[in-house]
């Protein structure tokens, strides 16, 4: 009758620490993605915040990407009322772009499919 109290104790105790580790490993995996990108100028581009409010890093470098092709596609900044503010949010956006290419790669999601010939199916 005693043993089973000693395991439920035991459980008890590796429960939150088991959680704990969890958690932490959670946080690790996300800390690849750099919080922020700064431009020599100062602009800065919170990428957290873009990768918490996209749910994923894949799916934040997608919305990024989607913004600067609608600038893009809507002819640039120098259609822009405020040219140089518009030119300095693209390039701060388009270093985003880089850091978030350089953490969403390493785990093989590169968005570049069948690209290599050796890995094309036949």
């Amino acid at each position: 009758m005693q043993l089973i109290p000693g395991v439920i104790a035991r459980a008890g105790t590796l429960f939150p620490i088991a959680c704990a580790a969890l958690l932490a490993a959670q946080v690790r995996a996300e800390s690849a993605c750099p919080d922020y990108v700064v431009l020599p100028s100062g602009s800065a581009f919170n990428i957290a915040r873009l990768i918490a409010d996209a749910g994923s890093p894949q799916a934040a470098l997608d919305k990024a990407r989607s913004a600067v092709e609608q600038v893009s596609s809507n002819g640039g900044c120098p259609r822009s009322v405020r040219r140089v503010v518009c030119e300095e949010t693209l390039a701060v956006a388009k270093k985003a772009i880089l850091a978030l290419e350089g953490c969403v790669a390493p785990s093989g999601a590169s968005g570049a499919v069948g690209t290599d010939p050796r890995t094309a199916s036949k």
